[in-house]
């Protein structure tokens, strides 16, 4: 009898292996029939983009813009849903709408990508698209903004910017009835730079001049390479009346984030009157999230790893000394080559430990990376932020937004939740009274609103 119950068993057992070895299977062949159609649909984008530039740069050396000939006056949004429950925020509720009038994006995965911010006491909300349209509507109006003409053409004429998806506007900002605008800026053949155009904010035209403009440009030709995409940075936030905090990319060119003389890899602070520049951090890659807390003098930012790695980082303090958090000699991530040159790994060797090199720890990494992108502050004692996550990978903590709540010392993580939004997170603006939260959402063109409930 015990022979066999034994036989049973291992019958059972051995039938239960080959399920688990068939299934780990089907699986695999389903994960690589799903990468395949992605794959394919990239390519898709990809190439409807490529004929998109082909039409629009016609359409420019005859002083038209393809976004006009779609709709001159407007760009629509359509009600997706309103007041929905967002599952783990049960006090916020979700309305989303979508576009199709936004034509060029930042990123291969989008579909259109725009940029944010309120005015007029948070009554008012305006949009900056990647290429430089322009628009704004009540909040009470969500499906309609105007469009407002602007002299940006004529001060960006390079073809790369409105051509390619690593180019274009990186954020836009508003305070003082003044509009902030960051772009990447080609200084002169073969090398290109982070600018800051400027206006006087105005709902019929917009006459930028140029307001800022890094010291120096990144060269293309470099022993480690040119890569736009990684020098984005471009987040403007207000330090005080006179100054402005700035995030800077290291564009690839991976020391001039140590090399203090560099305006690169940077968290920069400039006078709003002089427009100079002084560095307040230095040792980053690609910072794309940006707060800075008066109350309790901290900046909290998040930034772009390698292969892994991306980071939020915290500095108090941060105008008692010029603080150092690591790249590229540090970082968690890794390269995504593995036969780079002695000299380049020598240069950034991604040592997986901050500290011990003498350099700030970041308070969270992310390994996988989460394509980490803005953050915003949810509570008056500035302990719970949330931050955006960008990539394409649900089971990586992609596509939604990450709660994080610090200790009473702001110096330590002592809370982490993740929300699922499946859409690309790449702006977040919240009202003064932290009630509305707005969201860009660029996989779908679409921007959601968060209510708080009463």
């Amino acid at each position: 009898m015990k022979i066999k119950s034994n036989f049973i068993y291992i019958s059972i057992i051995i039938f239960l292996t080959i399920l688990l070895i068939f299934g780990h299977q089907i699986n695999k062949q389903s994960s690589a029939s799903k990468k395949n159609e992605i794959s394919n649909i990239l390519q898709q984008l990809k190439t409807r983009n490529n004929q998109l530039v082909k039409i629009q740069k016609k359409l420019f050396e005859n002083g038209k813009n393809l976004n006009d000939i779609i709709n001159k006056e407007e760009i629509n949004f359509i009600s997706v849903f309103k007041d929905k429950k967002l599952n783990g925020l049960n006090n916020y509720s979700y309305s989303k709408y979508s576009t199709d009038d936004i034509l060029f994006t930042g990123n291969q995965g989008a579909i259109g990508t725009g940029f944010i911010d309120f005015y007029d006491n948070d009554k008012n909300l305006l949009i900056a698209t990647y290429d430089g349209i322009f628009a704004y509507t009540n909040l009470n109006n969500l499906e309609k903004f105007k469009k407002i003409n602007s002299n940006i053409n004529s001060l960006i004429n390079y073809e790369r910017f409105y051509f390619h998806e690593h180019y274009g506007i990186k954020d836009i900002h508003i305070n003082n009835k003044k509009l902030y605008v960051s772009y990447i800026g080609k200084r002169k053949d073969n090398c290109y730079d982070l600018k800051i155009i400027l206006a006087e904010l105005n709902e019929i035209f917009l006459n930028f001049e140029l307001f800022y403009q890094t010291s120096n440009c990144v060269n293309e030709n470099n022993n480690h390479g040119f890569w736009a995409h990684q020098g984005a940075g471009g987040r403007i936030v207000n330090l005080d009346n006179a100054n402005l905090l700035f995030t800077t990319g290291d564009f690839r060119n991976r020391p001039l984030s140590q090399n203090i003389e560099s305006d690169f890899g940077k968290i920069l602070k400039i006078n709003i009157k002089n427009k100079k520049s002084e560095v307040v951090s230095l040792g980053h890659r690609n910072p794309q999230g940006l707060y800075y807390s008066k109350k309790f003098d901290f900046i909290l930012s998040t930034e772009h790893g390698p292969k892994g790695g991306d980071e939020i980082n915290i500095n108090n303090g941060p105008f008692s000394k010029v603080k150092n958090f690591g790249w590229p000699i540090s970082s968690y991530g890794n390269h995504y080559k593995k036969n780079y040159s002695r000299n380049i790994l020598n240069e950034a060797p991604l040592n997986k430990s901050h500290k011990k090199f003498g350099f700030e720890e970041p308070i969270k990494y992310f390994d996988p990376s989460i394509g980490i992108s803005q953050l915003i502050s949810l509570n008056e004692e500035d302990t719970e932020f949330l931050v955006g996550a960008m990539g394409n990978e649900i089971a990586d903590q992609d596509l939604g937004l990450h709660y994080i709540k610090l200790n009473k010392k702001r110096d330590k993580v002592i809370d982490h939740d993740y929300f699922l939004l499946n859409e690309r997170v790449r702006d977040m603006v919240i009202s003064k009274n932290k009630k509305i939260i707005i969201i860009f959402l660029e996989s779908t063109s679409s921007i959601s609103i968060l209510r708080k409930k009463s």
